[in-house]
C-alpha cells in the first residue's frame, strides 16, 4: 500500500474510532460491497457515502441557521460539492456508455 493510501486509512480509522464506528458495522458494509460487481464497488460506496452526507446535512440544517462561522456547515458544503460533482459524473459516464453501446463503430460495419 502506498503512503497516501496508508495515511488516508489511518486518518479515517481514527475518526471512525472517535465516533464509535464498530468493526461489526464496518464488516457488514464490506460484505455489502463484496456482493457488488468489482467494477461497481467504488460507485456503490460513493453513492452510499453521498446518501449519508446528505442525511447529515438535512439533520444539521434543522439545528443550525447556516451561519457563515459554522464549521459543520462549511464542511458539509465542501462534502456536498464533491458529492454532487461525483454523482453528476457517474450519470454522465453511464449516459456516455449507453450511447456508445448503441452506436455502430466503424469496425463493426
Amino acid at each position: 500500500m502506498n503512503d497516501p493510501a496508508r495515511d488516508a486509512l489511518q486518518q479515517v480509522e481514527s475518526a471512525a474510532r472517535l465516533y464509535a464506528s464498530g468493526e461489526d458495522e464496518i464488516a457488514a458494509f464490506r460484505e455489502i460491497l463484496s456482493r457488488q460487481h468489482p467494477n461497481d464497488r467504488g460507485t456503490y460506496a460513493c453513492a452510499a457515502l453521498d446518501r449519508v452526507i446528505t442525511d447529515i446535512a438535512f439533520d444539521h440544517r434543522t439545528e443550525c441557521d447556516g451561519d457563515v462561522d459554522c464549521r459543520t456547515c462549511a464542511g458539509l458544503r465542501d462534502a456536498l460539492t464533491v458529492a454532487v460533482a461525483s454523482v453528476r459524473s457517474m450519470i454522465a459516464d453511464e449516459m456516455t456508455w449507453r450511447h456508445r453501446r448503441n452506436r455502430r463503430w466503424f469496425w463493426n460495419r
